[in-house]
């Protein structure tokens, strides 16, 4: 079944992109199922199935007698109200070479950086952040040489806990653990709620990272439709939680990675009460919530009133990236999680904390959010703008509703690693979309940053990849 499956989900995929990308309009119609499977080398039935499923996702009409024509549609949906040809099933990870070997070349300087998640450096305040760091370790020097609290500095968490007050369930300051970024809070939180051959439930397309730490810790990953407006689809994840299925679950409710979609605060509230009916750990990673462009968006945490959401967040991508400080705050597993972080790290460095803690108390930090949600808006947008008249037709991009990454659809089934292939040797570095999920998904889609302005330079680099992409 999970062969027929695979077989026909693929042979959906494509016809959705000659669909989407323009081969076919809308009232035209497709060729007869007879000529299809013709056309594929499968029988009738696997093309009806095909059928059925691009039919729910409201792309087709089916009429009798008269043959199957294409809908008014504007965007695919990943998360079809009929989630029943969707493979709900658990895979091994194993994505390790393949990350590396896309994520190696950013170190090198003289790259035009499309690939990696980030806010440029020229938008952010780093002068004034390393004042404040000099300016802290001259007045708190033997705070920022010994070691910290393992629970943190009490200055730093009380500032993190009242940045919750506006929650119907705000976080208390005595459930907040530090940690060295938002990953050591991720993986602090698997280890706590799975073990080793556990199945995670994530969306599909999913940060690549959160993949890998599936990887190394061995644990499966079960992924679940996710839609580019509304986030992961509720009812899937119900259908695996009633199975039980799965051991936890982990998303990104905000400006999530790479579709940078913001679920609505209804769907939050559904996510957790699902989790804590089913009794499903629920692993929350807000990285980029403070990106929203529209702002004060909730996670799902300030629902929790169980303790089910293991909340995990950092600077890293808001900030300063090589600060390295995160936190969590996990609810009803607080203890095996706090001793998990003892075991492990034992404590998060000082001199971070007390700088965070006075960027915070000074208001500082609030106002650079401001300011920096309303730059990412603008660069997302503009870049938007120059992907869509640079790549070919049939090209899709939904806008984002935070951070500063462009999920890109490419027509016609192109290969985005040959793509990144070909633009490496021109000096430019891109993210394919493979590596988002897996299974074997996304690879006609790339990632690209937005997080700098876009000046000349940039410009020329995504007109040299349409360029590619036109002759792929």
């Amino acid at each position: 079944m999970a062969d027929e499956r695979f077989l026909y989900e693929n042979i959906s995929q494509r016809l959705r992109n000659q669909i989407l990308g323009g081969s076919y309009h809308v009232g035209e119609k497709l060729p007869s199922m007879r000529r299809l499977s013709q056309v594929f080398g499968v029988s009738i039935n696997t093309i009806m199935l095909c059928f059925r499923q691009l039919e729910s996702d409201e792309l087709i009409d089916i009429r009798p007698r008269s043959g199957v024509f294409v809908t008014n549609h504007s965007l695919p949906k990943i998360c079809p109200s009929n989630v029943a040809h969707f493979p709900l099933l658990p895979v091994e990870v194993s994505l390790s070479e393949d990350i590396f070997h896309y994520m190696e070349p950013h170190i090198e300087e003289h790259l035009v950086r499309l690939g990696i998640a980030l806010p440029a450096r020229e938008i952010m305040p780093i002068e004034h952040v390393l004042r404040t760091m000099r300016g802290v370790t001259r007045r708190q020097p033997l705070d920022a040489w010994d070691y910290m609290h393992p629970h943190g500095y009490t200055k730093f968490t009380s500032q993190l806990a009242k940045r919750s007050l506006n929650y119907p369930v705000p976080i208390a300051q005595e459930d907040l653990i530090v940690t060295n970024g938002c990953m050591e809070a991720i993986e602090l939180a698997l280890r706590t709620v799975t073990q080793r051959g556990d199945t995670v439930a994530v969306e599909t397309p999913s940060y690549y990272g959160t993949l890998l730490a599936l990887e190394v810790m061995q644990r499966k990953a079960l992924e679940i439709p996710t839609d580019y407006r509304n986030g992961i689809c509720l009812d899937a994840l119900e259908q695996v939680f009633k199975r039980q299925q799965v051991s936890a679950c982990l998303v990104s409710c905000n400006a999530q990675n790479p579709l940078g979609f913001t679920m609505s605060e209804d769907r939050k509230q559904k996510l957790v009460k699902l989790a804590t009916r089913y009794n499903i750990p629920l692993i929350e990673n807000d990285i980029w919530g403070d990106t929203v462009y529209a702002g004060d968006c909730l996670p799902a945490k300030a629902y929790d009133e169980a303790g089910m959401v293991i909340y995990c967040n950092s600077f890293s991508k808001s900030l300063m990236p090589g600060i390295r400080l995160g936190w969590v705050a996990p609810g009803r597993f607080h203890h095996r999680l706090r001793e998990l972080k003892q075991i492990s790290s034992i404590t998060t460095a000082s001199t971070p904390q007390l700088l965070m803690a006075r960027l915070m108390e000074s208001g500082f930090y609030a106002q650079h959010v401001q300011q920096l949600r309303q730059k990412l808006a603008v660069q997302t947008q503009e870049t938007v703008a120059a992907v869509l008249k640079a790549f070919p037709e049939g090209t899709r991009i939904e806008p984002p509703t935070g951070g500063c990454v462009l999920w890109v659809g490419l027509p016609d089934q192109i290969d985005s690693r040959l793509l990144f292939d070909q633009a490496l040797a021109k000096g430019i570095h891109i993210f394919p979309g493979s590596v988002f999920s897996a299974g074997p998904r996304h690879f006609d889609y790339l990632r690209l940053n937005a997080g700098a302005p876009l000046d000349d330079k940039l410009r020329s680099a995504i007109t040299q990849l349409g360029d590619m992409a036109k002759r792929i």
